[in-house]
């Protein structure tokens, strides 16, 4: 498996471009896959994959739109197989494509069937593919070139995501009303259709990625995670580990998933 990450000039609207790999020699594949609170576009170029959420199977195959997901879901690749991906800025779909974001929420689906009008307008660059590195600064220029949709709630909302990652997921409603000129209500109907989730649950979905990546890189004891996390006990952490997880705790941490720990070493 092979997982590289590419340089970003669109900040503002794309978290990271990846190309992801799997040779003959270590298929079939399987890894759970965590859910990071972005939306993506996944093109497989060839090779046969699926997702596995809840006993229902989505194939992946040509271009994917992925929406955000709460919990985390099986991924396996079922032959040799070569694909790249888009990871949006949690606002940044939205202001793509222009649609409820929450309409997406724990799927997979085709492009093509979702929005042909992006598809089509993408699909050129995707089936012009001749270096990684080429490809990356033909979607540079792609996303840097499209016309946005922006309001008063989507910069409202990019406020509110800056202050949750300011503030590593340690911040309350309260708080980011207090910093706001809108309604709990009102935030709470436009954050969920502008990034796929309510603003609780992104919250405290933000907070436990953080807390796992500084685990995957081996920073801190998970003890002292929990700690500097506000988890209170390890009945709290392990309550928010198995609804985001769909294990526990004791059984993640006896398992190797390649294919997280790689992601979390970007």
């Amino acid at each position: 498996m092979t997982l590289r990450y590419f340089e970003n000039n669109v900040p503002d609207l794309i978290e990271e471009y990846y190309q992801l790999s799997f040779s003959e020699n270590i298929i079939p594949f399987q890894s759970a896959i965590l859910p990071l609170g972005f939306t993506h576009i996944t093109h497989v170029f060839y090779g046969e994959q699926k997702a596995v959420l809840n006993k229902k199977e989505m194939p992946l195959k040509d271009t994917i739109l992925s929406g955000q997901f709460f919990r985390s879901y099986q991924f396996h690749c079922l032959s040799e197989s070569m694909s790249f991906g888009i990871s949006f800025h949690p606002t940044a779909l939205f202001k793509i494509l222009n649609t409820n974001i929450s309409k997406l929420d724990n799927t997979h689906l085709s492009l093509l069937e979702f929005h042909p009008t992006f598809y089509h307008k993408i699909k050129s660059i995707f089936d012009e593919f001749t270096t990684p590195d080429q490809f990356v600064k033909e979607l540079n220029k792609f996303f840097s070139n499209l016309k946005l949709t922006t309001n008063k709630y989507t910069e409202i909302v990019d406020l509110v995501i800056n202050l949750i990652i300011k503030n590593d997921g340690l911040i309350n409603i309260q708080d980011i009303l207090n910093h706001i000129n809108i309604s709990q209500k009102t935030l709470e109907t436009q954050f969920k259709i502008i990034v796929g989730l309510t603003p609780g649950k992104y919250i405290r979905l933000y907070r436990f990625i953080k807390l796992m990546r500084k685990y995957e890189s081996q920073e801190i004891a998970i003890k002292d995670l929990m700690y500097m996390f506000d988890y209170y006990d390890r009945s709290h952490f392990s309550k928010d580990f198995k609804l985001f997880m769909n294990e526990t705790p004791k059984s993640y941490f006896k398992k190797d998933y390649p294919l997280i720990k790689a992601v979390f070493k970007n």
